[in-house]
């Protein structure tokens, strides 16, 4: 079926440069869902031409859950995306039971560049020809929909709408992302100071809803020099139906400030019982190893783009992990430990000094953590002292 549906579509591709009439391509742009690979949207093209009988999706999203090694391909940033044609009435109908809303602008291109486009979609979806490295910030379902669009306009494209309001491409994944706050936590954690450099309009098109936006007011130059509007009209099909996301008050920001108070209390507890718990410190130590060590591995083998320059390192540093056992032993050895809480005030220190020269965006979050670790690294050091003070 579907390699007849081909063979229809290259045989239109031939003679619909010679027929003019409603616009033939359309650029469909889903609202985002609540899965981890539909948070920001989609973008698809739609080809209708009702003479011939031909309504079909080039949907530039589609990936293969059976493919070996998926997942740890995904993480090391190796995932091949494809191109696939599918019906239209499917493509709707996947989108309606997510309750995603999907909006259709009709793109204004002579016959000829309606053609060319087709052949090169056509082109596109053969076998060897429909894989492609996915990547989030540049090479996506959008771009690719985009740059093929703009490949058969002849003449220079000016946006003339309002600028996005994000400045930065975290900021524009945080926009996004706000409805999950832990989504919007990880990726500000794993993204180091690349999404914080200020981008160019074009750039911050990776969005799904930015790019649909840019193009409602975009204009391509014309021979004559006048400038003709992309968007030919601009039509809802499906209204967002998703039911609002609940809000649970376990959110990251409630979370570490937990962590925070948490720590004092155990802090209190051991002024009142003079004794120490060592036990939040291994836990506290984990946690930054273990974070730090996943950090650290996205930066040196991961091919995600934006994840190398993390200096969120300083802080979650891996070296936690070497720390603890040797913290474990010089404990039951009842050596002292002091200078380790002078090495996790140093790395607080570091990340401070980071932040405050714009080194790049941390959650807010982190900011709790880090306070957590200083307060419990200054405890150990001034314990004595603090006991003298009777503040128990």
């Amino acid at each position: 079926m579907k390699r007849f549906l081909l063979f229809c579509l290259v045989a239109v591709s031939f003679v619909c440069g010679a027929s003019a009439g409603t616009p033939k391509f359309s650029v469909l742009t889903c609202s985002p869902g609540d899965e981890a690979y539909a948070l920001y949207g989609h973008t698809a093209l739609r080809y209708c031409d009702e003479d011939a009988g031909v309504d079909v999706v080039f949907n530039y999203g589609c990936f293969d859950f059976s493919t070996p090694n998926f997942a740890w391909r995904f993480v090391l940033g190796e995932t091949d995306y494809i191109v696939a044609m599918s019906h239209f009435d499917g493509f709707l109908d996947e989108y309606a039971l997510r309750g995603s809303g999907v909006v259709e602008q009709a793109i204004d291109l002579t016959p000829e560049q309606e053609a060319a486009l087709l052949r090169a979609l056509v082109h596109n979806c053969r076998a060897e020809n429909r894989g492609y490295r996915y990547r989030y910030l540049d090479n996506n379902c959008t771009t690719k929909v985009r740059d093929m669009l703009l490949q058969q306009l002849s003449g220079t494209v000016a946006y003339e709408g309002e600028q996005h309001p994000a400045t930065t491409y975290r900021d524009a994944l945080n926009v996004v992302a706000s409805r999950h706050p832990w989504y919007a936590f990880g990726f500000g954690l794993l993204l180091g100071s690349d999404v914080d450099e200020a981008p160019g309009r074009d750039a911050l098109q990776f969005l799904p809803l930015n790019f649909m936006k840019d193009l409602e007011g975009a204009t391509v130059a014309m021979p004559d020099g006048s400038r003709k509007k992309i968007v030919a009209s601009t039509n809802v099909l499906l209204v967002e139906n998703r039911s609002a996301a609940v809000r649970s008050n376990f959110t990251p920001f409630n979370a570490s400030l937990l962590l925070l108070l948490g720590t004092m209390i155990v802090m209190l507890c051991e002024l009142r019982s003079r004794k120490t718990y060592w036990g939040l410190d291994m836990l506290l130590m984990l946690l930054q190893g273990l974070s730090g060590t996943l950090l650290l591995f996205m930066a040196l083998f991961s091919q995600h783009p934006a994840v190398g320059n993390n200096w969120l390192l300083l802080l979650l540093n891996p070296l936690a992990l070497l720390l603890l056992p040797v913290m474990l032993y010089r404990i039951r050895k009842h050596l002292d430990v002091n200078w380790i809480a002078w090495t996790q005030i140093v790395f607080v220190a570091l990340f401070v000094l980071s932040a405050i020269a714009g080194l790049q965006c941390y959650p807010a979050p982190i900011y709790f953590c880090a306070l957590a670790l200083l307060v419990r690294s200054l405890f150990h050091l001034y314990k004595e002292r603090i006991c003298e003070l009777n503040i128990v």
